[in-house]
């Protein structure tokens, strides 16, 4: 009696572990699905914001200036210098891996970020300065002596 007891007190702790490593994955893998679409979007955003005269960096390593955005998600992108020649490059909008563009999102966070720095540094403004107080060791053995105030003199 008591050992089938225990058999089914082991089998039912190995169900609820698995049942707990499972739900575990599973909000993981939903909590790491939503941070990616946020990233996406951000992404489409910043590429939506794009317009001539915004530096951008290309998947392939080319860095140059937006001439123009075309209609068919195109961007025909300005690298060189007048010394060295000017080139043209055009390319699709998803290559592009990094540029200086700010889409609504990034706006946004970049706004209640220094909002929120601002509302610390005036709450550390209102805040008098205040110093920490250390307390003096108390020294019971050791006698009081009482040091007798200094005179000043003029000269």
């Amino acid at each position: 009696m008591i050992g089938n007891l225990l058999v089914d007190t082991n089998t039912i702790i190995t169900y609820v572990l698995l049942g707990v490593v499972v739900l575990l994955f599973v909000g993981w893998f939903v909590f790491s699905g939503r941070k990616n679409k946020q990233r996406q979007k951000e992404y489409v955003e910043q590429l939506d914001a794009i317009r001539p005269g915004h530096k951008v960096k290309t998947a392939g390593g080319i860095c140059g200036i937006v001439a123009e955005v075309c209609d068919d998600n195109t961007v025909i992108i300005e690298t060189g210098s007048e010394a060295t020649g000017k080139s043209y490059v055009k390319m699709d909008k998803e290559l592009i891996a990094q540029t200086d563009a700010k889409g609504p999102t990034q706006i946004a966070r970049e706004e209640a970020e220094a909002r929120r720095k601002a509302e610390k540094a005036a709450k550390n403004a209102e805040k008098p300065a205040e110093v920490p107080v250390q307390p003096e060791p108390a020294k019971e053995d050791a006698p009081v002596e009482e040091k007798a105030p200094e005179e000043k003199t003029e000269e």
